[in-house]
């Protein structure tokens, strides 16, 4: 008897063949940039070793992000001079499987990665949180042994360092200089407490990067107003693709609410802002 085979299904075969196929395709473009510092060496097979290590990575190790939004943090990391200071961290780290990359980059770079995750999972909810009722206390738990187990093996852990706790106790006593913070930390109350503590710490031209950025309502905070002028004064940074995520060979229109009726579309290539950049409306003819 012959199987039905659905066409969804073939279109998906297609998909993750053309996903795996164009990956060295999409390493050398990720990374082409006339910026990367030659202090670091990143010669065009280096690029595709990193990238195709990055890409196996994502696969061994359980990940909710892509290996395109590592190579979009490896490119501003290694665009970075190396005499400029800032530390490399990571909230919300799973089972590792980001870490890993990040960390190859981190020794290529000579800096250091710092973990901070509470490894129990997501905390419990708080009220006013909007993301919360979408998940349960404990979910995404990556005990702490594993995500180290996971390094040791597949990145380099000798860069790294562990932070354990709830952020809004870890990451007020935060003191060192932060080149780039990435975030995937579901909750919108994780996220302030993120931002809110990171942000002073950022370098002049420090990095933010987001995983969650098809929810118009989450990636709102990088263009609120009020919460800038609230917390730091300032006019808010925005956030460079919003909504859909970087256009790093991803398929995805949106909204996210219409994610059932697009099967075959895909967002996983993440956003982010930059501590001197703006996302601030100003033109106000009849004012």
């Amino acid at each position: 008897m012959f199987m039905k085979i659905r066409r969804v299904d073939v279109y998906r075969f297609f998909l993750k063949a053309h996903y795996v196929l164009t990956v060295p395709v999409s390493i050398l473009f990720i990374l082409n940039s006339a910026h990367i510092h030659p202090a670091y060496r990143m010669t065009g097979l280096r690029k595709l070793a990193l990238g195709w290590r990055m890409f196996l990575n994502t696969i061994r190790v359980r990940t909710g992000t892509s290996y395109k939004s590592h190579l979009a943090m490896a490119l501003k990391i290694l665009e970075t001079a190396p005499d400029v200071p800032g530390d490399v961290v990571e909230c919300g780290t799973w089972k590792g499987g980001s870490a890993c990359n990040l960390s190859l980059v981190c020794r290529i770079a000579g800096r250091k990665l710092k973990i901070f995750d509470s490894f129990e999972g997501l905390p419990a909810a708080v009220a006013g949180d909007r993301e919360a009722s979408q998940y349960q206390t404990g979910d995404y738990c990556g005990p702490l042994d594993e995500v180290k187990a996971n390094l040791t093996r597949y990145g380099a852990i000798e860069t790294c360092e562990f932070v354990q706790g709830w952020f809004k106790d870890t990451l007020p006593q935060l003191r060192s200089p932060v080149l780039l913070a990435f975030l995937d930390v579901d909750l919108e109350a994780s996220l302030h407490t993120c931002v809110r503590y990171l942000w002073p710490n950022l370098t002049e031209r420090g990095y933010i990067f987001i995983d969650e950025c098809v929810g118009v309502d989450y990636c709102a905070l990088f263009f609120s107003e009020r919460y800038w002028r609230t917390y730091f004064d300032r006019t808010p940074p925005g956030l460079i693709g919003a909504g859909t995520g970087l256009p790093l060979g991803e398929y995805y229109i949106g909204p996210w609410s219409e994610h059932g009726s697009h099967p075959l579309q895909h967002a996983n290539a993440g956003a982010y802002t930059r501590k001197d950049m703006s996302g601030c409306w100003a033109y106000y003819p009849e004012a």
